[in-house]
């Protein structure tokens, strides 16, 4: 494979190409043995689209878990990223660590070299590593951006797990119901021919059997092209944000994503508070964590409210975006010094609320398929058995 890439010649001057190589480390090596500094390295987008897998979420945690273990451990950055440049990993992430590599070498701050990079991180994990720079503990803040990145994964992997078995149900009972109408109903067309006093019901399940059954290839195409159209809506984000926000005025559901919501901007704002980042850049960015706009518009103004001078407690209470016993729990805080404390506290809380509602939605999603997909099948059935009957009745 084809790879280009920028480095610094012995004269520090940048320069770039390409080269041949079997993977990135052989081409970082043959450009080592060049004498060149390589700044970037990376493959041209048809090749990375043509011979790389995705790169997964949790491919990026456990990478970047074995960088803050290295650090806890006393390894310099420098070394760490470096070790990380040639170890196993996706070919993203090589081509980030070489990035992080080449920009520590030229003197640039950690923060900055993930900013400027292509692996697209939360804004709360930059600002943790630079608030980490800032006061001398990066360790310790690479730690909690790394734990709040797994509690994102968590919490995304569960409502995908939990999603699965719905989804075979759902795809199950439509299944049954195309068999029925392509392989089954077809068999009583002879009943539709010639019969005028067919129940309505009857009339109307014999005859979509067999247009369905008359049109198979047609149907299947247009089923194709609907499951395309509602995916390449799905992917675009603004799609995404409507549904989200128009799922959170239901009754159920909204008290899920409220609670998960919630719970994902107290997490992140105990997190930045702790690692000392300044409260009113923590919570400009903690909103910018919490899916629901309505909910995003609220917190921007409990940012206003504490650029004024308001205490956070009141801020919060004004536009009542938390529970009685939060904002207890955050006035207690302000008091006592332990603000980031009390918001992982408030984390908790409603990380617990938010579990319970996504298992009673889970909960309701499955019988609520069967039934709908019961009705279905009891409706193209009855129709059949009215249609026999009403051919014997005639008999008779």
């Amino acid at each position: 494979m084809k790879y280009s890439y920028q480095a610094l010649d012995q004269n520090q001057r940048k320069i770039s190409g390409s080269i041949e190589a079997v993977g990135e480390r052989e081409a970082q090596r043959l450009l080592e043995e060049k004498r060149l500094l390589v700044v970037s390295l990376e493959l041209p987008q048809r090749q990375i689209e043509l011979f790389k897998k995705k790169l997964d979420q949790n491919e990026i945690f456990v990478s970047l878990f074995e960088l803050t273990t290295l650090l806890e451990s006393g390894v310099s950055i420098t070394d760490a990223v470096d070790s990380l440049a040639e170890s196993d990993v996706h070919e993203e992430l090589l081509a980030f660590y070489a990035h992080l590599s080449g920009q520590l070498q030229q003197g640039v701050a950690l923060g900055a070299a993930i900013q400027s990079s292509k692996l697209e991180l939360p804004n709360y994990f930059v600002q943790l590593v630079e608030a980490g720079e800032a006061s001398g503990q990066l360790a310790e803040a690479l730690h909690k951006g790394v734990t709040q990145l797994e509690y994102d994964l968590k919490v995304a992997n569960e409502l995908r797990n939990a999603l699965v078995y719905p989804a075979i149900l759902v795809l199950s009972g439509l299944g049954a119901v195309a068999i029925i109408f392509v392989f089954v109903v077809p068999k009583f067309a002879n009943l539709l021919t010639g019969n005028s006093e067919l129940p309505a019901l009857a009339y109307l399940v014999l005859s979509v059997g067999i247009w369905v059954n008359d049109h198979i290839l047609h149907v299947a195409l247009a089923v194709g092209l609907l499951v395309f159209a509602v995916t390449s809506q799905l992917a675009k984000p603004t799609v995404r944000q409507k549904l989200l926000d128009r799922m959170a005025t239901m009754p159920v559901v909204g008290l899920w994503l409220a609670d998960a919501d919630v719970a994902r901007w107290s997490s992140v704002m105990g997190a930045m508070l702790t690692s000392r980042v300044e409260l009113i850049r923590a919570l400009a960015l903690a909103q910018k964590s919490v899916k629901n706009s309505a909910r995003q518009q609220a917190l921007g103004s409990v940012t206003q409210a504490v650029q004024s001078g308001e205490p956070l407690s009141k801020a919060l209470a004004d536009q009542h975006i938390l529970s009685a016993t939060a904002y207890n729990l955050i006035k207690a805080g302000e008091k006592s010094g332990k603000l980031a404390d009390m918001l992982t506290v408030v984390a908790k809380i409603y990380d617990n609320n938010s579990r319970d509602r996504m298992k009673k939605v889970l909960l309701m999603i499955e019988p609520l398929a069967i039934v709908v997909i019961g009705i279905m099948i009891a409706t193209i059935i009855v129709g059949v058995i009215q249609a026999i009957t009403s051919v014997n009745d005639i008999a008779i």
